[in-house]
This record gives structure tokens, sequence and C-alpha cells, in this order.
């Protein structure tokens, strides 16, 4: 039996420009077992980024520093993110334009960045990027994405959507410029607003 997402969470896509042209990467939310293998390391970094005053505006650029962090807080002899890192690096893949230019292939995060398939800075945002999406997907309730989601689409022009890799990638050969897949994101709001008072009491008040 197939592992199911988190409610159903809808999948991240984030363009990003580099020198062989413009790329996608596309990231799943993990599973229900992997959030409860890992429920509390991530509680934990989403605690620590909202109670040090990171709000969802600018936790993308450092949720991956702020989990490892944590991480270590955790545990300073054993790396306790490490399963769960492989399993978000598992889910998310770069889709990049075949040599030929003709469609999309699909390349594993882990081997685009093992073999410097993209640049280390880029690499280095998309990571940040990814972890903020799959720990506020995780931990945050429906009703609440729209504002978790709100740095993500300021800084990224990212959406959500129920397609998977394969299906979005096959959509990508039919697009052109400013051109919509037809997917309906969930909407983000009030870019820049501060996290409302009861997300942050309700995260921080979690024992450290």
């Amino acid at each position: 039996m197939a592992e199911v997402a988190i409610n159903k969470r809808l999948n991240l896509v984030i363009p990003i420009d580099s020198d062989s042209g413009k790329i996608w990467i596309h990231s799943t939310p993990v599973s229900r077992e992997i959030f409860e293998s890992n429920y509390l390391l991530l509680v934990k970094t989403l605690s620590n980024l909202y109670g040090n005053g990171i709000g969802p505006a600018m936790a993308p650029r450092v949720a991956s520093f702020v989990l490892k962090d944590t991480a270590k807080e955790m545990d300073d002899k054993k790396d306790v993110s490490a399963d769960f890192l492989q399993e978000v690096y598992r889910l998310s893949n770069f889709l990049m334009p075949n040599p030929d230019g003709r469609g999309w292939r699909t390349v594993p995060f882990s081997e685009a960045k093992n073999r410097n398939m993209v640049d280390a800075t880029s690499i280095s945002e998309v990571e940040n990027a990814i972890i903020y999406f799959t720990v506020a997907s995780a931990l945050h309730l429906r009703k609440e994405l729209p504002m978790a989601y709100q740095g993500l689409k300021s800084i990224w022009d990212a959406e959500t959507t129920s397609l998977n890799v394969t299906q979005y990638g096959n959509s990508l050969t039919t697009l052109t410029p400013g051109e919509s897949t037809g997917e309906k994101p969930i909407p983000v709001a009030n870019i820049g607003a501060p996290t409302p008072p009861s997300v942050v009491a309700r995260l921080s008040s979690i024992p450290s």
C-alpha cells in the first residue's frame, strides 16, 4: 500500500534560473510515517524559527540551517536529522531541459547536488525553501497554509500543485511563457504580514 502524504497536502513547485535556462524543483510532503518518526524534530524546528522572530516571510531562507541546529541541540553525538533529510531529498526532484531541448528530464535532488548540476548557492537556497515547505506542511493547519507559504510565494514565485513530478514535467511541454498549468494554487495573502500571535503562541509554547 502506498504511503499517504499528511492530509493530502499539495506538492511544491519552485522555478529557478540556471546556466542551462529555467528549471523547476518539485517537492512532495513527507508521509505520515516519516512525520510520526520525526515529529519532535519538526515541531522544535518550527518553534525555533517562529520563537526567534523568523516568520513565514524569511523562514524559507534559513529553515535547513535551523533544522540542523535543532537536531544538534537534541543530540550532539548523533545527527537525528539524517533520516528525515534523506527522505526530503528523495521526494524532491529537478525538472531540467533535455540536452536536445525537447522535453524535460527528472533529476533527483541528491544527484543534482552531488554532481554539481546546479550551482551551490541555488542548491542551498532551494534546500532551505524545501525544508520549510516540508515542516510547515506537516505542522500547520490547512487554514494556516496561505500564511505559512507567503515567503515561498514572494521570494520564489512558488506554486502548489496536485500533479506529481512526472505529470508536472509533461505539462511543461505544452506551456509557453506566462501560461498556467491549470492547477489552482493555494492563495497567498498578506505578503510580508507577521505571523499571527495565535500561531506563534501555539508553537512557541511547546517545551524545548
